[in-house]
């Protein structure tokens, strides 16, 4: 009887609170000597069956685990004390973690949940307006290339300015993770912060740590969502047949040249349209290419993970799924991933651990140029053009057309072949010894493999006449065969390293952590590739059906980096802090004499919140002074820049015989060294009202110098490629700063965050300008826009007369009037030509910043992101944008808004061909735009389903939720994208609007 009764189960409820009173969701309630298990919901309460003597063990990540008699009672109320600070909130650094509280550099964090239950396909797209001092802009929205390009406190230097990426322990790319897969990233802005990774920390640091299994029974976490996609903005061009040769010929009038289109082709056109049919549409077309080819579209992501584990062992195993098309017609991208992760431990003094991470990417694009490039053509497509003529062939138009190639954007999209099949395998495994208390011996392999396979079919397409059905022109690249490219290449990374960490507290008061370690990588790569002409068909495409001209092409190349390195923190009664690290890096990039770079950091905290007289005030709950000081390196060039190397395969010409050679095409520079950076950094961090209202601020400076970068060489040198030098420097200062504030207020809680960052850019010590529409110059940003500058529009005879203006070509009124300041002798000359050239811009942000808004109460959640740059201008030119530049159409907004005699006021010029005797169009600060932006990057909605009903269905949790991505954008820009200009791409980034649901059980 008396087991009989100690085995009989109740329903247990309950609710957990802080010691504030406030409910804590995400707790977790075991019943103790089993594996049952369940979770506070958002009201913090929970439902469990136990037996009526039962004990339950409640535990919570910052809180003291409570274990709580069960006794008989169906109702719990248990209130869990904090065991720690906000501050001694654990954070992922260089080969190690640190208190919060420790950290003397510049470190920001982002948790998971900042990336769970949001739709994005690439971990770059977490960081946007999350982290003060980081700037994500995400150039292009297309599937499978729509990641972020990542600044850390400004463009540092004139090559690759991207930060190093490290995923759990090895060299990555944000691109190679699942966004579901992560637990934290940690961006390291200083050189504090950033120096133990030496060579390649100049550009900041991006730590990355994938989740790991929890101790109990097997659990299930399944995500999904389903997301409607549609271009943030596309041009607005004129469609209608009759209105583009109208407004061709007037530009042609005012150019003072008669009419292109004749008025019996216009009559023609109108005739053809209003007498309608089934053809009238195919012959006579208005055709809107951009709403015929960028159309909305579907994407689908799942993830499934399953996690558990004993006290010795936890694992996890991930998989994904995601199927996103594009906006282009039939581009897509689909990406499947698998993350295995197990951690054991053997014995008190001994653990290990492996990671397996896999990925596969499968895009599809257009064959002509990639899909980025299909936006060139669709602005070339003329509204005239025909889709396809009444016996199904694809269509030009029987209107004469100033483009004597006709590109029917539906060919370009429907036929041919672009196809791109990429595999990555990330694998790593550990061992952490502990042989004495406090010293660990960690050793750490791991392997990065990663191969691609293209497949490039380039079609023989024919677009005919739809009136006469007879043949007109090629579509594409004029090639009068088929031809397959086949290309192959593939990717090693091999990394062994090995550290030592002693740590020791002497006498309570001191506190002393010492690292030393050794790290080897060696790279690898390889490409192969096979060309074949002389397919009978558009359809088979496999390389051994060609039959002319076949040829084949394949390169290697290696490189490898050693490094020693070591870190020594010391904290004398957690109040006052010191840290130094040190790397010594050699690099095979480098000559033998110039192989090695020696990279220091010291930084210093002071923890006034721990001083006495700070105890009695009741404002600060932390006040924390911290600085810094270090230098780090770059060595990201191009591989045997050092030493003469021979390109096979020249061609000789040798008593009229052509004879094959070898030839130097690539200047050598044998004293090239390592590019360097000197950071300081001060920074102040402030915790009110016990840290809910929380504040950091950062002074910093950056001084690159020896920048390594190719030196613009003379005609008469000969036609070679130009050495690598260290060219210049540049300087980076500026300020950044987050503030944070959380409140619970009974049943609802709310959290809002902003970050600003303020940065100067300039080059300095530069060894030869560069000098072009865009500099490379002392004193002036990076790429500067250096061009005349506009002041205005002519509106009479009498001001054109009066003014400065270009001698080549006639100015008249309704022409662009631009600033005259200088001349052969340095002074104005009324005449307008480069000695009028000046800075009238930048390429980057003086200022990035972001915000997070998110509140819930109850089972209801909302959340608001968004993020914004000020201070930088973007160039708006080419087709499209110029009236019939290069054959292509004309935007709404030259009509009506062009001057006229009558519209004197118009904010554009009079109308002109691009090519027209004029100076309208030449390179000046008039096509030049603000491109500040504030958008609004994510907006999401969920509701939690009460636990006592998702457990009538076996399910632990479950959340459904309605997601915005882009919903809207705040700018002045007039061209594409304000974003995606900034990043030099054509393919517009995606407004998203996506249903999702998560659930355990």
């Amino acid at each position: 009887m008396f087991s009989i009764t100690a085995m009989a189960q109740i329903k247990v409820t309950g609710v957990v609170r802080d010691m504030q009173g406030q409910a804590m969701p995400g707790v977790t309630v075991t019943l103790k000597g089993t594996t049952n298990a369940v979770s506070t919901n958002n009201d913090g309460k929970f439902i469990i069956n136990a037996p009526a003597d039962g004990v339950l063990i409640l535990s919570f990540t910052g809180f003291t685990t409570k274990e709580a008699k069960i006794n008989g009672k169906t109702n719990l109320d248990v209130v869990l004390r904090s065991t720690t600070k906000a501050l001694d909130e654990v954070v992922v650094v260089g080969y190690g973690t640190q208190k919060k509280a420790d950290l003397t550099g510049a470190v920001s964090t982002i948790k998971s949940d900042v990336l769970d239950d949001r739709p994005i396909t690439d971990a770059s797209q977490a960081l946007s307006g999350t982290a003060s001092g980081v700037w994500v802009n995400q150039s292009s929205g297309q599937p499978g290339s729509d990641g972020g390009n990542i600044l850390i406190r400004g463009e540092g230097t004139l090559g690759n300015s991207y930060p190093l990426v490290i995923v759990d322990g090895l060299i990555s790319a944000m691109g190679d993770v699942n966004p579901s897969d992560i637990a934290s990233i940690t961006v390291l802005k200083d050189a504090a912060s950033a120096a133990i990774y030496g060579s390649r920390a100049a550009n900041g640091v991006i730590l990355i740590q994938t989740k790991n299994g929890k101790k109990g029974p097997p659990q299930f976490d399944f995500t999904t969502s389903f997301g409607s996609q549609k271009a943030t903005d596309l041009p607005q061009q004129v469609t209608n047949s009759i209105q583009y040769m109208n407004l061709y010929n007037q530009a042609l009038a005012n150019q003072g040249q008669p009419a292109f289109f004749s008025p019996a082709t216009i009559s023609q056109y109108q005739a053809g349209e209003n007498q309608g049919g089934p053809n009238a549409s195919l012959i006579y077309p208005n055709n809107d290419w951009f709403s015929m080819i960028f159309k909305p579209a579907y994407m689908n992501d799942n993830n499934l993970k399953i996690s558990g584990g004993s006290d010795a062992t936890q694992y996890l195993v991930s998989f994904g799924y995601l199927n996103q098309d594009g906006i282009v017609k039939n581009d897509n991208s689909k990406r499947y991933s698998a993350l295995v992760k197990v951690n054991s431990r053997i014995s008190k003094a001994v653990d290990f651990g492996v990671n397996l991470n896999l990925f596969r990417w499968d895009q599809n694009q257009s064959w002509y140029g990639g899909s980025n490039a299909m936006l060139s053509e669709v602005m070339r497509a003329l509204p005239m053009y025909g889709t396809y003529t009444p016996n199904g062939e694809y269509a030009g138009t029987w209107v004469n057309v100033i483009n004597a190639q006709i590109n029917n954007p539906y060919a370009m999209v429907d036929e041919g072949l672009n196809q791109g099949l990429y595999n990555t395998i990330n694998g790593s495994g550990f061992f952490n010894v502990e042989p004495i208390k406090g010293l660990i011996w960690n050793v750490t392999g791991g392997i990065n493999y990663d191969d691609g396979q293209g497949e490039l079919f380039d079609p023989l397409i024919y677009v005919f006449n739809p009136l006469t059905e007879a043949q007109q022109s090629q579509v594409g690249n004029g090639s009068v065969t088929r031809s397959l490219t086949d290309s192959y290449n593939n990717d090693m990374r091999t990394t062994l390293y090995s550290t030592l960490t002693y740590t020791k507290t002497i006498a309570t008061d001191h506190s002393i952590t010492a690292l030393v370690g050794y790290n080897q990588e060696q790279y690898t790569q390889r490409s192969f590739s096979a060309y074949e002409e002389g397919f009978q068909t558009n359809t088979l495409t496999e390389l051994n059906a060609g039959s002319i001209n076949p040829q084949v092409a394949g390169t290697s190349s290696a490189y490898a980096i050693r490094s020693y390195f070591g870190r020594l923190n010391y904290a004398f009664k957690d109040k006052y802090l010191l840290e130094a690290n040190i790397r010594d890096d050699g690099s095979s990039r480098f000559a033998a004499d110039k192989r090695w770079g020696f990279f220091p950091s010291f930084s210093a905290g002071w923890r006034i919140i721990e001083e006495s007289f700070m105890k009695d005030q009741n404002i600060f709950s932390n006040l924390k002074l911290r600085a810094s000081w270090g230098r780090l390196g770059n060595d990201q060039i191009g591989l045997y820049g050092y030493i003469p190397t021979l390109n096979l395969g020249r061609l000789y010409d040798f008593n009229s015989q052509i004879t094959g050679g070898i030839a130097q095409t690539v200047l050598d520079n044998p004293n090239i060294t390592w590019e360097t950076s000197t950071k300081k950094d001060v920074g102040l961090e402030m915790g009110f009202f016990q840290n809910k209202l929380s504040i950091e601020a950062d002074y910093f400076n950056e001084q690159r110098s020896g920048i390594l970068q190719s030196l613009n060489i003379p005609w008469d040198v000969g036609n070679l490629t130009p050495p690598t030098v260290n060219l210049a420097g540049v300087n980076n200062q500026g300020w950044e700063l987050n503030a944070n504030y959380k409140q619970n207020i009974g049943q609802l809680k709310f959290n809002a965050g902003f970050n600003v960052t303020h940065v100067r850019n300039k080059v300095t010590n530069v060894l030869t300008p560069q000098i072009g529409s865009q500099v490379i110059e002392d004193g002036e940003p990076i790429d500067a826009f250096y061009m005349v500058k506009a002041i205005g529009i002519f509106q009479n005879q009498q001001q054109v007369n009066s003014s400065a203006k270009p001698a080549a070509n006639t100015t008249a009124p309704g022409d662009i009037q631009y600033q005259d300041i200088s001349g052969p002798n340095g002074k104005p000359d009324g005449i307008i030509d480069d000695n009028d050239r000046q800075i009238v811009g930048k390429p980057i942000p003086t200022w990035t910043y972001g915000a997070n808004l998110s509140a819930s109460y109850h089972n209801v959640d909302v959340s608001v992101l968004l993020q914004g740059v000020a201070d930088v201008q973007a160039y708006v030119g080419g087709n499209l944008y110029f009236p019939f530049f290069n054959g292509a159409g004309i935007t709404t907004n030259w009509v009506g808004n062009s001057w006229t005699p009558g519209n004197t006021n118009a904010t554009l010029p009079r109308l002109l061909q691009y090519n027209a005797p004029s100076n309208n169009y030449m390179t000046s600060s008039f096509w030049l735009q603000n491109a500040s932006y504030t958008r609004i990057k994510n907006i999401q909605v969920g509701y939690t389903i009460p636990q006592s009903i998702s457990e009538k269905v076996k399910l632990k949790y479950v959340r459904v939720y309605l997601d915005a991505q882009n919903p809207f954008t705040f700018t002045k820009f007039q061209g594409l994208d304000p974003e995606t200009a900034l990043g030099g791409s054509q393919y517009p980034n995606m407004k998203v609007i996506t249903g999702g649901l998560t659930a355990r059980f």
